[in-house]
């Protein structure tokens, strides 16, 4: 048996990346990745696809699922009891994000899909009795109940299920189904609820899950509608084990096969399930044993599981090994569901009035420590509100009171603005909540209170400043990432540096967010006055991606003096301003550059030396290019930078050429540029007056010449530098 050495079952884990490689899409350009061309006869499941997207957003995923795992068979080995029956009850919310009326599916239709998935965790299901006699002895109850939440986040009562209607024709693994923003929905704590969105993934795509440890606004099931239950939905996924499969990598499992493709060397990290090369599909006969060349007799591979990829009407069993997986998944990672009361009724009370929402200190710092609150009030009870206190305070101050009066019926909300509060820089709690509904007694307090945590940061840190990402914690402490999209951003990365061992790495060569789609990374607030004439210095590496050259991504540093109400470029390159390597023509890795493909650019800060908190944040434009680096991030007087040597601008390659070579030329402001190549023997051969400019990608040609030595003179701004480049043929 292949899965019983936990050193072998890291092999599924760590083949993520290889299995989803091959589905990666650009939006402009295909580098030969290739996506899914499956017709709806064929079960196609997202879920590495999807956790290879995560990986590329959080390069640490890696490592923390290693970790879970090493827990995982640590529990099963030491704290797992077989004999011992631990029903387990999840509440469940349904997100049907629909177009029209035929994606909006029924109620029906979700209660349908969750009776599957009680029948088929709890081995009620009626083709049980399919399951060939040499395995029914390993059958198993997961004992696992799935309930339709009857309690939402806020207490009060819902059907478990929300409807948003959407613009997007069709969703994909990338989550944007997941978030509001986005034309999908936020998801419900994942820490009391298995959310499912149930969307138009597509006709060839079934659904894809979250495996547990990913983030918290993604976690949950997306099952595509044409799949989703049974009256109504699509043949041959019509008995609603798309979802069973889904839930299945929700609760730790992995594809029955090891995700290895055709070899026998991958993992489902389960002992009891046959090893297995590659997906089954279609249906087969009961009884039937097939063989392959992983388990070439019988009883042959276990194409009944539920982590197959048969036919719905084929799978009909999980076994004890998958369900010691799912236990310890309930009693791990997911152990908080055991806490929820999504399940719980509510129970109706007249007056019951809460702040549910905090909308100022928003998520962003202030810059002065005088603000205005803002709440969210909403009448959680049966009875109209037309009174009410609102308390409010910083950390733990003296509270202050507001009253407020209006006419709120059952469940409606209304945003109060309270009066202005001044506090000191740093970081503090704001907490507010209700008292004295209509002049009465709150008959529940449990949704009173909201709080959020703030900073205030009306003079930001002194100069100088340096960063060259060594710390393992990315983003570095003050650091912020902006990730509109929720997709590939910003990372910390070790395969590339100027100096040290770590340079920030935006990847743009799997970046599967679109044209145009910016991604910032963020300093902390700045106090610029407290150096003379400040200057930002900075390393980048970046080249695109040949096809031929048609598309390029786009580096920004931008600053701004509002707390980022508004931004102001001031460094702003692309194509081959921005290059600093060749072009890559593989189409099989993106761009990871040497030690001498990098360029120092230099960024003047002085007409912005009288703000005390600037804000300033590289943003990262893409283009589905090639992956960009910074590093050695620097902002000190201009004093600290005049020795720095016009080499550190100045790229040439290739280094040898056999004649025609570039010259990358990166300066802080338009200047006037002299290029003369001299041979051997000090004669001038070549020169270019390039007038004013700020630099860019120049072409020497030296195909004329004779083989040897040759310097490159390049005269910017009043400084002089040198470089030596040989001439082969």
């Amino acid at each position: 048996m292949k899965k019983n050495l936990f050193s072998a079952c890291l092999f599924s884990v760590l083949m993520f990346g290889a299995v989803s490689a091959q589905t990666l899409q650009g939006p402009s350009v295909n580098k030969g990745k290739q996506i899914p061309n499956e017709s709806p006869a064929t079960r196609s499941c997202g879920t590495m696809e999807h956790h290879e997207l995560l990986k590329q957003q959080n390069p640490s995923l890696q490592q923390q699922m290693i970790q879970q795992e090493a827990w995982v068979q640590n529990w099963i080995a030491n704290n797992y009891n077989p004999g011992q029956r631990v029903v387990y009850t999840i509440p469940v919310v349904f997100h049907v994000v629909y177009q029209n009326a035929t994606e909006n599916i029924s109620n029906q239709r979700l209660l349908d899909q969750l009776q599957v998935l009680n029948e088929d965790f709890r081995k009620t299901n009626a083709d049980a009795s399919n399951v060939p006699s040499v395995w029914q002895s390993i059958a198993a109850d997961c004992e696992i109940n799935f309930c339709l939440a009857v309690r939402d986040p806020q207490g009060q009562a819902t059907t478990g299920i929300t409807r948003t209607s959407t613009t997007v024709n069709t969703f994909s693994t990338n989550d944007a189904v997941k978030y509001t923003a986005q034309g999908g929905i936020n998801a419900w704590p994942r820490d009391s609820y298995l959310n499912i969105w149930v969307c138009d993934l597509g006709s060839s795509l079934l659904g894809y899950a979250q495996f547990p440890g990913g983030p918290a606004a993604t976690d949950g099931v997306v099952l595509n509608y044409r799949y989703t239950g049974t009256t109504g939905s699509s043949a041959p996924f019509n008995k609603g084990r798309t979802a069973t499969h889904e839930v299945g990598h929700w609760l730790n499992l992995y594809h029955i096969w090891g995700d290895d493709g055709s070899a026998c060397s991958g993992s489902d990290q389960v002992s009891d399930t046959p090893n297995q090369a590659g997906a089954s599909g279609g249906c087969f006969t009961v009884g039937q044993v097939r063989t392959d060349n992983c388990t070439s007799s019988s009883p042959g591979i276990m194409w009944q599981n539920y982590m197959d990829y048969t036919d719905d009407a084929c799978m009909y069993m999980f076994t004890n090994g998958q369900k010691a997986r799912v236990q310890a998944c309930m009693a791990g990672s997911r152990a908080a569901l055991q806490n929820s009361q999504g399940c719980v009724p509510v129970s109706s009370v007249g007056l019951d009035a809460g702040i549910s929402a905090i909308v100022n200190p928003g998520s962003t710092a202030l810059c002065s420590g005088t603000f205005t609150p803002i709440v969210t009030l909403q009448n959680f009870g049966s009875t109209t509100l037309t009174s009410c206190v609102i308390n409010y305070r910083i950390d733990n101050n003296t509270t202050q009171t507001f009253n407020w009066s209006g006419n709120l019926a059952t469940n409606a909300t209304a945003n109060v603005t309270l009066n202005s509060m001044t506090t000191t820089s740093g970081t503090h709690t704001f907490t507010a909540y209700t008292s004295n509904p209509n002049n009465s007694t709150d008959l529940n307090t449990a949704n009173d209170q909201s709080q959020r945590t703030f900073t205030v940061t009306a003079t930001g840190q002194n100069l100088p400043f340096t960063q060259g990402f060594e710390s393992t914690t990315f983003p570095p402490a003050g650091w912020t990432i902006n990730n509109p999209d929720n997709l590939t951003t910003w990372a910390r990365t070790t395969t590339a540096a100027s100096s040290g061992s770590a340079s920030a790495k935006m990847d743009n060569w799997v970046y599967q967010g679109g044209n145009g789609q910016a991604d910032d990374m963020v300093l902390p607030n700045l106090n610029l006055s407290s150096v003379n004439n400040p200057v930002m210095t900075f390393q980048v590496a970046y080249t695109y991606w040949t096809q031929p050259f048609q598309y390029t991504d786009t580096l920004k540093v931008q600053i701004s003096t509002d707390c980022g109400a508004t931004w102001t470029n001031v460094y702003m390159k692309s194509g081959t301003q921005l290059q600093t390597a060749p072009p890559v023509s593989s189409q099989s890795a993106g761009f990871t550059p040497n030690s001498s493909q990098w360029r120092l650019e230099t960024v003047s800060l002085g007409a912005y030396q009288s703000s005390t908190n600037a804000l300033i944040r590289f943003r990262n434009v893409s283009d589905y290019e090639d992956n960009l680096y910074i590093d050695d991030v620097n902002i000190q007087t201009s004093t600290g930078v005049q020795n720095i040597m016009m080499t550190d601008h100045i790229n040439l390659f290739p280094n040898p050429t056999n004649g025609v070579f570039n010259l990358n030329i990166a300066l802080g402001a338009e200047q006037d540029v002299m290029v003369t190549v001299y041979d051997a023997v000090g004669r001038a051969i070549q020169s270019n007056d390039y007038g004013k400019t700020m630099g860019g990608m120049f072409s020497i040609d030296l195909t004329g010449e004779a083989e040897g030595t040759y310097f490159v003179e390049v005269i910017a701004g009043g400084q002089k530098t040198i470089k030596r480049v040989v001439l082969t043929k």
